[in-house]
């Protein structure tokens, strides 16, 4: 390997390089430490699925018996407690900034391991009470899992590869699809073992065991931190000369990149398949006993789905590496356009086709715009405080997704009226991508 002397930078970097060196150095591997980091940052996301809505999803007639509120009632908890996540994310991105991937991680799975226990021991309670208890539960459920641990792993990624970024996250992403898509299936077969109880149990129990070991001994901030230089080669530094420095001068605040178009370019999309997509997966099993589908056949539409966007994803990746994510941006919107209308006629086998189809261009175009997007717009030395708001808006989304959907059903009858309302949202990322895309600057 070359080895390259690094500028010195302005900035201090969060992590001391001596922090990044412990258990083992990654400097003296005889590979790229990188590849390393895709793969235990694409655990670290899957270690996330007890507090993503897929993993939450099959528990939620088990809490409704459980605790006796109705589904209004628990989707009222579920916003409330993932709203309140998703406005404490900007902060977790600053945390990840200046702390690092690992310590942040490591309070992550802690974190949600303590939730899953505490949410096992849940019992009948009065409205008021069940709502208290559970907006906080649903709350730290959120914020540790969908929020923190998904933040902090994919922005860890993003830090390690430049030239590259967008096919390698792309390929991270699609085994993901499949292993999330597999999630609902996994998670029922579970619960048969002993109730909703014990699975909750067993799942802190591995998340602290192998998540957390794998945390503690191959995370690493970036590798400025760990004596190398980005996509390849060794950094001439003493490693206890003093805080690394990531990124470049050049690189965008937070605030400036919130003030250029194509921030919000890539970000409405994503809000809007979080919102809608959370909805219907929390509501899946409701949602198709109104289309006269049954739980096992309904869980299951998220296998076809994955076969779809696993090539969308590699395809988004490879695009966003040779030109600009706006193209991903207007896909997204334009599939998710397609998607809502289709999914209100899941029940006509000619719809579901469709459905399934741009439902799985939708959720391929969805990694590049959280993972590579940012960090080509905007660099990466302030890339945690950039993801931390586009999660939270992402959260956010997701918190009035799935109340929006009951409240409607509740009110009609049928989901059909949410998911034709929440067409405006893409169709407002169409019209946002394309003056973006025309424009091509950031705004003033």
């Amino acid at each position: 390997m070359t080895r390259t002397v690094v500028p010195p930078q302005q900035t201090p970097a969060p992590a001391s390089r001596s922090a990044d060196r412990w258990p083992f150095d990654p400097s003296k591997t005889r590979f790229y430490y990188g590849w390393v980091v895709v793969v235990v940052g694409s655990i670290g996301v899957l270690a996330s699925i007890p507090g993503q809505t897929a993993g939450v999803s099959v528990f939620t007639d088990d809490l409704i018996a459980a605790t006796g509120l109705s589904r209004v009632q628990l989707s009222i908890a579920y916003f409330i407690g993932t709203g309140t996540s998703g406005f404490l994310l900007p902060r977790a991105g600053r945390a990840i900034d200046r702390f690092g991937a690992r310590e942040v991680a490591g309070g992550a799975i802690i974190g949600l391991a303590l939730t899953l226990v505490g949410l096992s021991f849940v019992g009948a309670m009065s409205v008021g009470v069940g709502l208290a208890v559970m907006s906080l539960a649903f709350g730290c459920l959120r914020f540790t899992g969908q929020g923190l641990l998904t933040l902090t792993s994919r922005t860890m990624i993003s830090q390690w590869f430049e030239r590259r970024r967008g096919s390698v996250t792309a390929a991270s992403n699609a085994v993901m699809s499949f292993a999330f898509s597999l999630t609902p299936t996994l998670l029922l077969a579970l619960i048969a073992i002993d109730g909703f109880r014990t699975a909750w149990r067993i799942l802190a129990v591995g998340v602290v065991a192998v998540m957390g070991t794998i945390i503690m001994v191959f995370y690493r901030n970036s590798p400025e931190t760990s004596g190398l230089i980005i996509d390849g080669g060794l950094a001439d530094i003493d490693p206890d000369a003093g805080p690394a420095v990531i990124g470049t001068d050049a690189d965008k605040t937070r605030d400036q990149a919130v003030r250029d178009l194509r921030f919000w370019a890539v970000t409405i999309p994503v809000v809007a398949m979080s919102s809608t997509s959370t909805a219907l997966t929390f509501h899946i099993i409701d949602f198709g006993l109104e289309l006269g589908i049954d739980k096992e056949r309904m869980v299951q539409i998220f296998v076809p789905i994955a076969f779809v966007s696993v090539p969308i994803t590699l395809l988004g990746g490879w695009i966003v590496d040779r030109t600009t994510p706006l193209f991903v941006a207007l896909t997204m919107s334009a599939a998710q356009v397609v998607m809502f209308f289709t999914v209100a006629n899941l029940d006509q086998p000619i719809y579901a086709v469709l459905a399934v189809t741009s439902w799985g261009v939708a959720a391929g175009c969805y990694a590049p715009l959280t993972s590579a997007a940012m960090p080509r717009f905007f660099g990466r030395r302030h890339l945690g405080a950039i993801a931390g708001l586009q999660m939270s808006a992402m959260v956010i989304g997701s918190a009035v997704g799935p109340a929006f959907f009951a409240l409607t059903e509740s009110i009609t009858g049928s989901y059909r009226p949410a998911l034709w309302i929440s067409l405006l949202i893409p169709a407002t990322g169409l019209i946002v991508a394309s003056m973006a895309r025309r424009a091509d600057v950031p705004a003033a």
